[in-house]
């Protein structure tokens, strides 16, 4: 499998989007805050979508939200497959990362931090699907 990060893995539906922030369940791990909705019957969207938020509230310059929203995506693109290989064909799970920090960590505490996270739902999924 291609660890890409393509156009159509980006969560971009405003709908979806209010229904995770409406009905979806949350995993907190420090700087993370993860949100997400898993569809058993999907319909035509199948597979995994995600969006990522920094705050500009928590990190004020542009380009201190852009390099840590590129390093998510970046660890997030290399620890996917955990996901989808706990995914069902017919299931689809919409996710949003918010990150919760105060100024930039160092790339191995984000990538320690998120892998734990993603460990979390990974759990979480197994536990939906029994």
């Amino acid at each position: 499998m291609k660890n890409t990060f393509n156009k159509s893995e980006r969560l971009t539906s405003k709908r979806k989007i209010d229904e995770i922030f409406a009905t979806g369940q949350t995993l907190k791990q420090f700087p993370f805050l993860l949100k997400f909705v898993l569809d058993e019957n999907a319909g035509t969207d199948k597979g995994l979508k995600i969006a990522f938020s920094v705050p500009k509230r928590k990190v004020k310059l542009a380009v201190k939200r852009n390099r840590i929203r590129r390093q998510l995506k970046e660890i997030y693109r290399l620890n996917k497959h955990e996901i989808l290989a706990e995914l069902k064909d017919e299931q689809f799970l919409a996710l949003f990362l918010i990150y919760t920090g105060q100024e930039k960590e160092s790339f191995e505490v984000l990538e320690k931090k998120l892998k734990l996270i993603l460990t979390q739902l990974v759990e979480t999924i197994a536990a939906n699907n029994n």
